[in-house]
């Protein structure tokens, strides 16, 4: 907490210099009340005994007096602010809740409304700029994925090597449509999240496989799947299944004809990909996993967006995204997010 901004601490403070400012000022008017207007006194107790009374019948006193006074404004002060402090740890207990989040109010002291209602307001603005935005993404993939799958089907009648080409281009096209909306939800929820739930990641790492499958075979890949103690991980089934096609995609590129791409789950709540080809270093994938950045393997349809969308899932989900130094995978890793 810093002292210099704090209440209860310029409180304190405050109360401390008046109690001082106080005494000094009485002390100063019995001094000259003593020896300008009670001059008979004075004459009778002298200077030393004008000392005595004033400390007996006056600053003890008042010290008496202000001990309880401090520890009662103390208490009384924290008091008032408990509900502050109350309200700030219900604030850190939504975290991974904070669609639809709002600060209680009831409880808060009525200084405290007015910033507590802004800071309401903006999250009721930030919850409907992400809900605005999710709808708009889905949409947009909506109006563009219909008339792209009709095209297709159109083209595919034709049974023209030309036509082949144009619908492989649609292909490309439908594809890129589904990273932008992918892409579209993850701000989404970067603005406003929504509650995690517990994903065993045999299911989309299974779901990733059949989505790749026409592929692999294309490519005459093997496919596989091997649990290693995977444990679940928080988070949302839809993004973790994006993020591990996406690294099937560049592994079935990377891996020769006849070669095999095994995803592994596990130890604990991680999950990698291990390709047949060359491998990558920490820093290559640093700098292909940045948007519209290619790598020579590549697909000649691509937007470039693949490694950057499995780090954006991955760093929502709170975890990282790396390669593995003894084989050549690409590695998520989720847990710091389940501990």
């Amino acid at each position: 907490m810093n002292e210099s901004r704090s209440i209860l601490a310029g409180l304190r403070v405050g109360f401390a210099w008046m109690a001082v400012i106080g005494s000094i000022l009485l002390a100063i008017f019995l001094v000259v009340d003593f020896e300008l207007l009670q001059a008979d006194i004075r004459d009778d107790y002298g200077h030393i005994g004008i000392v005595h009374e004033v400390i007996d019948h006056v600053i003890f006193p008042i010290i008496v007096l202000l001990v309880p006074l401090i520890l009662t404004t103390i208490w009384l002060m924290d008091r008032a602010l408990a509900p502050l402090h109350d309200a700030a740890e219900r604030i850190h207990q939504a975290t991974g809740k904070e669609r639809g989040f709002r600060v209680e109010t009831s409880d808060l002291p009525s200084e405290a409304l007015p910033f507590v209602e802004a800071v309401n307001a903006l999250l009721a603005r930030l919850d409907d700029a992400a809900q605005r935005q999710e709808g708009f993404a889905a949409d947009v993939a909506h109006e563009l994925k219909t008339p792209l799958a009709v095209v297709m089907l159109e083209l595919e009648r034709l049974h023209n090597p030309g036509a082949d080409r144009i619908i492989a281009d649609l292909a490309a096209m439908n594809r890129l449509v589904e990273q932008l909306l992918v892409l579209a939800q993850l701000d989404a929820y970067a603005a406003a999240p929504q509650p995690f739930c517990s994903v065993d990641l045999s299911k989309p790492a299974l779901e990733a496989i059949k989505l790749v499958a026409v592929a692999a075979t294309q490519n005459k890949v093997r496919l596989a799947y091997r649990d290693d103690r995977g444990a679940p991980v928080a988070g949302r089934i839809e993004a973790i299944t994006a993020a591990i096609r996406n690294l099937l995609e560049n592994a079935i590129r990377v891996t020769p004809p006849g070669g095999e791409v095994v995803i592994v789950s596990g130890p604990g709540p991680r999950i990698r990909v291990v390709d047949g080809g060359p491998g990558i270093d920490a820093l290559a994938l640093l700098k292909l996993s940045d948007r519209f950045r290619r790598g020579e393997n590549a697909s000649h349809g691509g937007a470039g967006l693949g490694l950057s969308i499995v780090r954006r899932i991955v760093e929502v989900h709170g975890g990282i995204l790396s390669t593995h130094p003894d084989e050549p995978s690409i590695e998520l890793d989720f847990r710091r997010n389940n501990k």
